[in-house]
C-alpha cells in the first residue's frame, strides 16, 4: 500500500481533528443538512476502497451534496484524480450536452462517474462506456480492508480551462500543487479553521469553486455550500444565506457583487457584519460597480476592508495573487489613450508563486506611467501541464495571455492579448468599451462584446449587445454616444441580440473571439 499524498494527508488530518462541519443546502427540501467533517471523512474512506480498484480518473457531476464532496477526498485517499463536469446551460440541447460530456470524460480516461440528479440520468441514457452511479449508492458498506492506493505522485485534479479565447484544455494538477495553493490562500487570508466559517455557491467544476472548497477542507473550517443553480434561481438569497450562516469568508465573481450593488437599495433584514473576507475573482473587476456594492452594503455592516479582489487561473490551481486580509479594494487611476481609467489592484503573489511582466506579442494600449505587458507566472501551485501535451519544465514561466502591469509589486490586469480591439491603428481594451455600452438602458450588463470588423466594406468598431427593450433605434444611438464619449471612438455598427444569445464558457465568461467569428460569418447580424 502506497503512502498518502501530502494533499490527502492534510485533508485527513483537518477533517478528523476538526470540530467544524459541512452544511449542505438541499434544493428539494429547502433545508440545511449538517455533517461533521469527521463524518465526511469516514464516508470518503468508505468510498476510497472502491475507487482504488480502478486506476482511471473519477468523474463527478451534479449538485455539491455530502456524498459528492466526500468522493473528492475519497479519490485523493485512493491516489486517484477527480474531474468535475459542468451541467447543461439553460436552454441547451440536453442530449447533445450529455454526448459532449461523455466524450470529454472518455478523452480523459474516465470510466466511472458519480453524481446526482437529472444530469446523472442524462449521462446514463447516452453512454454504454461509462459506469454511472448515484453518489449516495456508491460503496455503502464498510469493507474492513485497507485501501490499495496508487502512487501519491499522480494527478489530484484534471481541471478544464475556461476556453474564453479558444478551445478549452485540461490542466493536470498534482496533489502538491493543489495543497500549495490552498495553503497559500489560507496563509494570505489569515484563516483560522477553528473560528472562521466559509460560504460558497460557486460551482465545483470551476477552479475558484473547487479551490475554495479545497482550502476549507484543508483548514477544517465549517463550510456552508449551496448549488450554483440555487444561487442562479434567487441571487439575493446569497445575502440571506450569509446572514444565517454568519460566514466570515466568501467568494464570488464580479457579476454577483454587481447585482447586489444594483439592487441593494431594495434589500432589508440582511446582516453582513461577520464577513471579514469577500474574494472577487474569476472575471475583470468593474471598479465603479464594486464601489456601488460597497455603498449599498455599508448599512448591512459589511466592512470595506473585507473586499479582496484577486487574480488566478485554472493552470495555477486557482489563486496567483491575493491582497492581505483587511486591505480592502484598491484601485490604480491612470490615463489610457487620454481617458481616465481605474483598475483594481489584485494583490501580491501568494506564497510559492511569482509573476513578472514581459513584452507582449501584440502592442498594448498606452497606460500613462505604467509598463504594460503580458503577465507570466510560475511557482508551486502551477499545473504539471495540459493533458495530452508536453509537461511544463520545473520553474518554467507560463504565459497567461493576460495584459497588465505591477504597482509596488501588486498586480493590475487590463485585458487579454487575443481580445484586444484594433481600430484605425488604435489598440483598445474591450472591457472599457463594453462597460460604456452597458450603461445604456436595456443593454444587459455583462452581455456586450466589442470587436473590430476587418476586410469588409464597413471596417471599424462593432458593438454586439444583448438587449431587452422595444426602441432599438434609440438604444443604438445611445450606445454609439456612450462609447464615443467614454472611449473617443465611434462604433460603425451596433448589433442587438436577445438576452442569452452570446456564447459563453461554462463559467459564464463571454467568448469574444467566437462572437467575432459569428458576426463575420453572418450568424449574428
Amino acid at each position: 500500500m502506497n503512502e498518502l499524498s501530502a494533499l490527502a494527508a492534510a485533508v485527513r488530518t483537518s477533517m478528523t481533528e476538526s470540530n467544524g462541519e459541512l452544511v449542505v443546502f438541499d434544493s428539494t427540501s429547502k433545508q440545511w443538512c449538517r455533517h461533521p467533517w469527521q463524518d465526511v471523512h469516514a464516508r470518503a474512506e468508505q468510498m476510497a476502497r472502491e475507487i482504488a480498484k480502478d486506476p482511471s480518473p473519477l468523474g463527478l457531476i451534479g449538485d455539491p451534496g455530502f456524498d459528492v464532496i466526500a468522493a473528492i477526498q475519497g479519490a485523493w485517499l485512493a491516489g486517484t484524480a477527480v474531474t468535475i463536469a459542468p451541467g447543461p446551460i439553460r436552454g441547451a440541447d440536453t442530449v447533445r450536452w450529455a454526448e459532449t460530456t461523455v466524450a470529454r470524460y472518455e478523452a480523459m480516461g474516465v470510466r466511472t462517474v458519480l453524481g446526482n440528479g437529472e444530469q446523472l440520468e442524462l449521462l446514463a441514457s447516452v453512454s454504454s462506456s461509462l459506469t454511472v452511479v448515484p453518489a449516495t449508492d456508491f460503496c455503502t458498506q464498510d469493507g474492513g480492508l485497507g485501501i490499495e492506493r496508487r502512487t501519491p505522485t499522480g494527478p489530484a485534479i484534471l481541471q478544464s480551462t475556461a476556453g474564453s479565447t479558444g478551445e478549452p484544455r485540461t490542466a493536470v494538477l498534482s496533489p502538491d500543487a493543489v495543497l500549495a495553493n490552498a495553503q497559500g490562500l489560507l496563509q494570505r487570508l489569515e484563516v483560522d479553521g477553528r473560528t472562521d466559517i466559509g460560504f460558497t455557491w460557486l460551482p465545483l467544476y470551476h477552479d475558484m469553486g473547487l479551490a475554495f472548497l479545497t482550502a476549507n477542507m484543508v483548514s477544517g473550517m465549517s463550510t456552508w455550500i449551496v448549488s450554483n443553480s440555487a444561487f442562479a434561481a434567487a441571487p439575493f438569497k446569497w445575502l440571506d444565506w450569509l446572514t444565517e450562516s454568519r460566514a466570515t469568508v466568501t467568494a464570488a465573481p464580479n457579476f454577483a457583487y454587481d447585482i447586489v450593488g444594483r439592487y441593494g437599495k431594495f434589500l432589508k433584514d440582511v446582516d453582513m457584519s461577520a464577513i471579514r473576507v469577500a474574494i472577487s475573482g474569476g472575471e475583470p473587476i468593474d471598479a465603479k460597480a464594486f464601489d456601488v456594492f460597497l455603498e449599498q452594503t455599508a448599512r448591512f455592516g459589511f466592512d470595506p476592508g473585507a473586499a479582496a479582489p484577486a487574480y488566478g487561473m485554472a493552470e495555477s490551481t486557482c489563486a496567483i495573487t491575493m491582497p492581505a486580509a483587511g486591505d480592502g479594494a484598491r484601485y490604480d487611476e491612470v490615463q489610457v489613450d487620454g481617458a481616465t481609467r481605474r483598475y483594481a489592484v489584485l494583490g501580491e503573489p501568494i506564497d510559492g508563486m511569482e509573476i513578472r511582466v514581459v513584452e507582449a506579442s501584440t502592442r498594448a494600449p498606452s497606460v500613462s506611467g505604467r509598463e504594460v505587458g503580458e503577465i507570466e507566472a510560475r511557482g508551486t501551485s502551477m499545473m504539471s501541464g495540459y493533458l495530452g501535451h508536453p509537461p511544463l519544465a520545473q520553474d518554467e514561466w507560463f504565459r497567461t495571455g493576460d495584459l497588465g502591469y505591477l504597482v509596488d509589486g501588486r498586480l493590475v490586469i487590463c485585458g487579454r492579448t487575443k481580445e484586444l480591439v484594433i481600430v484605425a491603428g488604435r489598440n483598445l481594451f474591450p472591457i472599457e468599451i463594453e462597460r460604456a455600452a452597458a450603461e445604456v438602458e436595456g443593454v444587459r450588463s455583462g452581455g456586450v462584446v466589442a470587436m473590430a470588423r476587418e476586410n469588409t466594406a464597413r471596417p471599424g468598431l462593432v458593438m454586439v449587445a444583448e438587449y431587452r427593450g422595444t426602441d432599438q433605434e434609440s438604444a443604438r444611438s445611445a450606445v454609439i454616444g456612450a462609447v464615443a464619449s467614454a472611449c473617443g471612438i465611434v462604433p460603425g455598427d451596433v448589433v442587438f441580440v436577445e438576452a442569452g444569445t452570446l456564447p459563453r464558457t461554462t463559467s459564464g465568461k463571454l467568448r469574444r473571439l467566437e462572437v467575432k467569428r459569428l458576426v463575420e460569418t453572418g450568424a449574428l447580424a
